[in-house]
């Protein structure tokens, strides 16, 4: 019944005729909501929610064709210059006119941040003097200019914006805070404003708060379930697919045991079982048998992701034994970031984007999360793979796929809900409720 349902929803829900506008949504998500970051690699809240706040300026379907989405078309050569030409009239959610130059403030950013790979083949551009709507780009090849463009990790967003006022084209407008994130209905969306007026996301101290919400009917959806001690009696199940990756680290204070393939084989040589009440996803077992051989340590997690900790729990009880025992350790969202730039750890569990469609873009951003260097190869020269399972790719690497971030869990009858039609996960903007 819910795999028919999920299917019915696949569709955009402008095709389903006349739509109400308005009303609000709540729910908790079990993630930090005080920052949203479109250019960080390892944000799990932009993986989830941003595709209703952040859009590139072209996009690729299911069939990896790429098309001009904030642009008028695709880009076009003019002897050693390629131009892409913003659509007229481009306005931000807070207000902000968008030209080119916001565009080049956009594609540095990422640059600067985790798409260096992506863009390595990219020249920094300039400003059309003679129209502020078309940024040039010296000796690229236009398809090439379109493929890094429309990567999810490259969006457009004003010279305005930041981590902690967000400012994109989406569906809706973000507002984050310790409180929660509210999205409001952004009436300057470049592809249309949202159904909804408004949705209030709330920081969930753990996995069970949202469950136990919904069930009580506290709130409109239950993340990752249903219920907490049984399912609500009108719930709609939904699976929007992963949306990320949470994954095992391996650090310098490994030792012998920071090595590439180590994380996947700890991880592959878990029974899906003792990881199932984490709503990671559907995964087979493994024949691998391989425990923690390095030393006593502690598995460091973020205290501002409160999925991460509960994944690192359960790691840290799972790869513990006698002399080699694991601990977990939560820290502070920088203290985090600073480990994990110096790779000052010996176990660590983080979240990793994708950086576009599934196949090679899966391989370059678990490799950019790992080695962005090794990525900048990889996306020079792509490698004929004969499988792109994430956990397959990780076994050269010195993280390992412990699962999806995962978009899915159920709704109250009178939510719509409408999965993407461009991959995994949900089309927020899309969503509404009926009357």
């Amino acid at each position: 019944m819910a795999g028919a349902f999920v299917g019915m929803l696949a569709g955009p829900a402008r095709s389903m005729g006349r739509i109400p506008v308005g009303g609000e949504l709540s729910f908790s998500l079990p993630h930090d909501t005080t920052v949203l970051d479109p250019y960080d690699l390892f944000d799990p809240l932009v993986a989830l929610i941003g595709s209703a706040v952040f859009e590139p300026v072209y996009r690729q379907d299911l069939s990896g064709n790429i098309y001009a989405s904030l642009a008028e078309g695709m880009p076009e050569r003019e002897g050693e210059n390629t131009r892409v030409r913003l659509r007229k009239g481009l306005v931000s959610a807070r207000g902000s006119s968008l030209t080119a130059r916001d565009l080049l403030a956009s594609v540095e950013r990422a640059r600067r941040s985790a798409a260096g790979a992506i863009l390595q083949e990219i020249p920094e551009g300039k400003v059309d003097r003679s129209d502020l709507g078309v940024a040039i780009f010296r000796q690229v090849e236009p398809m090439a200019l379109a493929q890094a463009l429309s990567s999810p990790l490259v969006v457009l967003t004003s010279l305005g914006s930041t981590p902690s006022r967000p400012d994109g084209t989406g569906a809706f407008l973000a507002v984050p805070g310790r409180g929660g994130i509210t999205l409001e209905r952004n009436p300057h969306a470049a592809r249309g404003p949202s159904f909804l007026r408004r949705i209030r996301i709330t920081p969930a101290p753990d996995l069970k708060t949202s469950l136990r919400s919904f069930e009580a009917q506290q709130a409109d959806i239950g993340w990752l379930g249903a219920g907490l001690h049984q399912p609500r009696h009108d719930a709609i199940a939904f699976d929007a697919g992963a949306v990320g990756w949470i994954v095992l680290r391996t650090g310098r204070e490994a030792g012998d045991w920071d090595a590439p393939g180590v994380a996947q084989r700890l991880v592959d040589s878990i029974q899906p079982a003792r990881l199932a009440h984490l709503g990671l996803g559907p995964f087979s077992s493994s024949a691998v048998t391989e425990t923690w051989g390095g030393p006593a340590c502690k598995l460091l997690a973020p205290a501002s992701c409160a999925h991460l900790v509960e994944v690192g729990a359960t790691l840290a009880s799972i790869l513990s034994r006698s002399g080699h025992e694991v601990e977990l350790s939560v820290m502070g969202s920088q203290e985090f970031k600073n480990r994990r730039q110096s790779r000052a750890f010996a176990l660590m569990v983080d979240v990793v984007r994708p950086v576009g469609p599934v196949g090679v873009a899966s391989l370059v951003a678990l490799v950019a999360a790992d080695d962005p260097a090794r990525a900048s190869s990889i996306v020079k020269h792509p490698p004929r793979l004969s499988s792109f399972d994430p956990r397959v790719l990780a076994r050269t690497l010195r993280l390992g796929v412990v699962g999806g971030l995962r978009v899915a869990g159920a709704t109250a009858p009178s939510v719509v809900m409408v999965l993407s039609k461009e991959g995994a996960g949900w089309d927020l903007g899309s969503v509404y409720r009926k009357r």
